[in-house]
């Protein structure tokens, strides 16, 4: 086996590549007819619920960074996002089909780490991974994520149905994915308390499936989104898609001590970590303004998840707005984009 994974993927070829990554793959095979190893899968479905689907790739170089040891977390988190996408909606996770472009002098052991963490989010979540494709790409290693999930149609979660009025709640803290990104990159000198608990939160999403899975037994949920992109960036999408506008309270916003003691040593404005870093992968939702405390209440009875109230939705004409130190301030939409011209 040391042998197996001391080789290139050129050495193993394609047949090879797949021997060594397709077992394990499938943690809740009651839906499973047929798996890996067919033309295609074959799956049961529920009846009685709707199905979701979402993709999701990353490109090396645009996503992330290849360095020896940390194709597991770069796996983990390319199936937490896809994960966290269902949550969203008020689903949860049950198929997964991934492919994967590998440069063929690529160690094999690296891929098989980066499947490693594909299976290790998978399980937590109950997801099987059912299929998927690998390639030979020249320049780049690509992973895309294919992900199936199931909710019931009284339950599916839209960006546009928050209606003036509604509060908006927030799950867990915002920010620490960017902070941790932070201590790799420009090598920002922390407590090791600090440092370990911002990689964990960086390389190891969680998806809060439990979270919106609780939050509408507690009361009607009446908008969602998952904080892929940053806040600012999600409070856009769901203004957008509902015709409203909305004001966040600064002084509301849940941001861990790890996040400060960052953007105090970084001299940078916490906003750029909270409302714009993104991949925090918590959810942001909105609720009739007579529930909200109660949904808060019961994520973190039945979680453990503290959630949040942020802010509340305005009418459209009165914009998207931060209060902070007694001020209105419009909440520009900032984050990543693709193909945008620099």
């Amino acid at each position: 086996m040391d042998g197996v994974l001391a080789m290139r993927v050129s050495d193993i070829g394609e047949f090879g590549l797949i021997d060594l990554i397709k077992n394990d793959t499938l943690y809740n095979p009651s839906d499973v007819v047929v798996g890996i190893g067919d033309d295609t899968a074959v799956l049961k479905h529920p009846p009685e619920k709707l199905l979701l689907a979402t993709t999701d790739m990353m490109i090396e170089n645009v996503h992330f960074v290849v360095m020896p040891d940390n194709g597991e977390q770069i796996g983990y988190r390319a199936m937490a996002a896809n994960v966290s996408d269902i949550a969203s909606m008020g689903g949860f996770p049950t198929h997964a089909m991934i492919s994967i472009g590998v440069r063929p002098e690529m160690e094999a052991s690296y891929i098989e780490q980066v499947y490693n963490g594909l299976k290790k989010c998978s399980k937590l979540y109950g997801v099987n991974i059912v299929g998927g494709d690998t390639v030979s790409s020249p320049q780049n290693l690509v992973i895309n994520v294919a992900l199936l999930g199931v909710v019931e149609q009284e339950n599916y979660l839209l960006r546009s149905g928050a209606k003036p009025g509604d509060i908006i709640l927030v799950t867990g803290y915002l920010g620490d994915s960017r902070a941790g990104l932070e201590l790799i990159t420009n090598r920002v000198k922390v407590s090791k308390k600090t440092e370990e608990y911002l990689l964990k939160r960086h390389y190891y999403p969680t998806p809060r499936v439990k979270e919106i899975r609780a939050a509408l037994k507690a009361a009607p949920i009446n908008s969602a989104d998952d904080i892929s992109d940053g806040l600012g960036n999600e409070i856009h999408e769901i203004a957008s898609a509902s015709n409203v506008g909305a004001v966040i309270w600064f002084d509301s916003l849940p941001i861990s001590d790890a996040v400060k003691e960052v953007a105090d040593l970084t001299k940078k404005d916490l906003l750029d970590y909270v409302l714009f870093g993104g991949e925090d992968f918590e959810i942001v939702m909105t609720a009739d303004p007579e529930n909200a405390e109660l949904i808060a209440k019961v994520i973190k009875d039945e979680t453990g998840t503290e959630a949040t109230i942020i802010g509340k939705i305005v009418d459209r004409s009165e914009g998207i707005l931060l209060f902070r130190d007694n001020q209105y301030k419009k909440i520009e939409k900032k984050g990543y984009i693709h193909f945008k011209q620099k």
